[in-house]
């Protein structure tokens, strides 16, 4: 099997609503406010209905209980609109039906796009493509799951491996993994090459045909996910990752952070899926 027959086998690429393409495309329009961003939630009521839960949370919850989008939106603010609506938008995508664990599947998405967005910060790149980089670094298992669930049903049978060995046998048996099948779906999505790079060289950044920041960025966040899921945010844990791919990294700021970055991000968590 071959990519482009693995993406025969789906019969449909699965999509993006509509409403949420426009939305994030207005995320990046400079001119953009929250009143016009609020109209077009409106438009998609899976989002709206998201977008209301979100801001009636224990994490944002003010004084009185928001029964508008437009009220939602002005207590949420730009930022966490965008993050919602970009997690709604792609796990909305994919429904899948060979056993596998859906919802620990987006669960770990979402840990590891918020490590991504935190290390982003910290060495200045762009937050939100970090956290898009992250949220959909694994998205080609999904397509794996639906266009080859024979192969996928025998997969999710075999203990849970760490990402690199997954991706591996992915590779051993259907001479490719799912990090190039993301960046295929990143491309026929006509998402940034920025993003398509950061999920096809992950494994391999060093490699990435650009200067390999955002697929170096992935493959940080996904061991640090491992790791803390393993070891928890701890000192054992900070020390494992000590070593190159981490050596423009402060890890003892990013584990400052982390806890209180995974605690508030447990709202979205919840809204997944």
């Amino acid at each position: 099997m071959d990519i482009e027959h693995l993406f025969a086998e789906l019969h449909s690429l699965p999509s993006i609503p509509k409403v949420a393409q426009e939305l994030i495309q207005q995320f990046d329009n400079p001119s953009a406010n929250l009143e016009s961003v609020a109209r077009n939630i409106e438009r998609d009521p899976v989002i709206a209905a998201k977008v209301l839960r979100l801001a009636n949370s224990a994490r944002f919850r003010g004084a009185r209980e928001a029964t508008s989008v437009e009220d939602a939106a002005m207590r949420l603010g730009f930022n966490t609109l965008r993050t919602l609506v970009m997690a709604s938008a792609v796990t909305g995508a994919f429904k899948v039906d060979t056993g596998f664990d859906l919802k620990a599947f987006w669960l770990n998405s979402f840990r590891v796009a918020s490590i991504a967005r935190t290390l982003a910060r910290q060495l200045q790149l762009d937050a939100d493509a970090a956290f898009t980089c992250g949220m959909m670094h694994n998205i080609g298992e999904l397509l794996i799951q639906a266009g080859a669930p024979d192969f996928a049903r025998r997969l999710n049978r075999q203990p849970q491996r760490e990402a690199a060995a997954h991706a591996a046998e992915e590779t051993l048996q259907l001479g490719f993994g799912y990090p190039e099948v993301g960046a295929e779906l990143a491309r026929r999505w006509q998402l940034p090459q920025l993003i398509q790079h950061a999920i096809g060289y992950q494994a391999r950044p060093s490699q990435a045909p650009d200067d390999g920041v955002y697929a170096r960025l992935v493959a940080q966040s996904v061991l640090i996910g491992e790791t803390i899921e393993l070891d928890g945010v701890s000192e054992q844990a900070q020390q494992s990752l000590e070593g190159p791919l981490f050596e423009e990294v402060d890890l003892s700021k990013l584990f400052q952070a982390l806890p209180a970055v995974l605690e508030a991000d447990k709202a979205f968590a919840e809204l997944l899926g």
